[in-house]
């Protein structure tokens, strides 16, 4: 008798340990969703690209006369000033005699000069005793005159020449040393000759001439990026663009549009047609440098204080709906696609909970504005401060297992 009371008991026991494991995986097979409250915020709609960072102005130095490279004096990565010294040329003969013909033909006028002068004051006293005529006088006078003009002139020349080949005394040796100076404030990124090297003038032509530096100005870089037509009309000067360069991914540059180039560039075997871009960085810094990749952020629209949700919160949901389009001669209706967007709201009273339970979740119709890849801008459908599931497809399917 007692045996059969502890197996009732038992039994008992298991058959309360069935029902409450029932009840309590019913209550748990209700579901409940992450919540958030939706808040004020900016957002800005961005076309990401990518493009090289180049200089604004890179200078191309030449020699200004033939000769061999004796001295060089700046190295790439170098930063020069302007009139820095880079190089210095020993001329060929022929451009030294040219140097010794335009000096000798100053030191010539220079001499005639003194003639012409010491022959002009005789003449004056003569005619001031009237022992010459007045003929004799001007023709003296002229004479005197056309050597002061002919001496300015050759100093002049002689000024041009010297300065255009950057002349400078050399002690150790008697021929001139022409120096290479730098033509603005950079940095030497190429260098193409060695010492010893034998150049060739750039003055003759714009297309002859050794190249023997290229000097970027790191004071002002840009972006060169190529945009696809589609989104080409709706880059415009201005606007403001996020750079992050792949060597230093941890650093962002500002920038903004200077220009969209007018014509678009099909490249051979690809029917894109793409738009070239130049964005000026407004911060450069001297760790860039010409020819870095880098990803850009062209901010298309920005909105500040916009209502937000996170872009997992707001699901699309394709509807036909019937509209009528209005013509000048013709009125039609009919099913046209639109785009809906959906939300699912949290209707509990308790504003401190961290999740919804499925029951409490119902569906709102929004408007929205901007996308981002991390929210969504509302423009109407659902009021500030309101609860949202965050992820709107997990409780869309939910609802729809529900009615299967």
């Amino acid at each position: 008798m007692k045996k059969r009371i502890i197996i009732a008991c038992v039994s008992a026991c298991i058959l309360v340990a069935v029902l409450l494991y029932f009840v309590y995986s019913s209550t748990a097979r209700v579901a409940s969703f992450q919540i958030l409250q939706v808040q004020h915020g900016s957002i800005s709609e961005v076309l990401a690209e990518t493009g090289t960072i180049q200089f604004v102005r890179t200078v191309m130095v030449k020699p200004t006369i033939s000769g061999e490279i004796r001295h060089i004096h700046a190295d790439v990565g170098d930063r020069v000033s302007k009139g820095d010294v880079l190089a210095v040329i020993e001329p060929d003969p022929s451009q030294s005699l040219q140097l010794s013909r335009q000096r000798a033909r100053v030191e010539g006028a220079r001499i005639d000069l003194s003639e012409q002068g010491i022959s002009f004051k005789r003449k004056r006293e003569l005619y001031e005793r009237s022992l010459i005529s007045p003929a004799e006088f001007d023709q003296a006078r002229i004479a005197n005159t056309k050597a002061r003009h002919n001496l300015n002139m050759a100093e002049l020349e002689l000024e041009i020449l010297e300065l255009k080949v950057n002349v400078e005394v050399d002690s150790n040796i008697t021929h001139d040393a022409v120096r290479i100076v730098s033509p603005l404030s950079g940095i030497v990124i190429a260098r193409t000759v060695e010492a010893g090297e034998v150049v060739a003038s750039g003055t003759s032509s714009y297309t002859g001439g050794t190249e023997i530096f290229h000097i970027g100005d790191p004071d002002r870089m840009i972006v060169k990026s190529a945009v696809g037509e589609i989104d080409a009309g709706r880059v415009r000067p201005g606007q403001d663009v996020r750079i992050r360069v792949d060597a230093y991914p941890d650093s962002v540059y500002r920038g903004h549009v200077e220009r969209l180039a007018p014509i678009g560039v099909r490249k051979p075997g690809s029917t894109l047609v793409t738009f070239d871009a130049e964005i000026v960085i407004s911060n450069p810094s001297l760790d860039l440098q010409q020819g870095m990749s880098c990803d850009i952020d062209i901010v298309l629209e920005k909105n500040e204080g916009s209502l937000l949700a996170p872009a997992s919160s707001v699901m699309e949901m394709g509807e036909y709906v019937n509209i009528a389009t209005e013509q000048k001669d013709t009125a039609s209706t009919g099913p046209v696609p639109t785009k809906r967007y959906v939300v699912y709201r949290c209707t509990s009273v308790d504003p401190g909970m961290s999740k919804c339970p499925e029951a409490y979740l119902e569906s709102s119709i929004v408007e929205i504005g901007i996308e981002s890849t991390e929210n969504v801008e509302i423009l109407s459908g659902i009021e500030p401060g309101a609860h949202i599931a965050v992820d709107a497809r997990a409780v869309h399917a939910a609802l729809n297992s529900k009615h299967q």
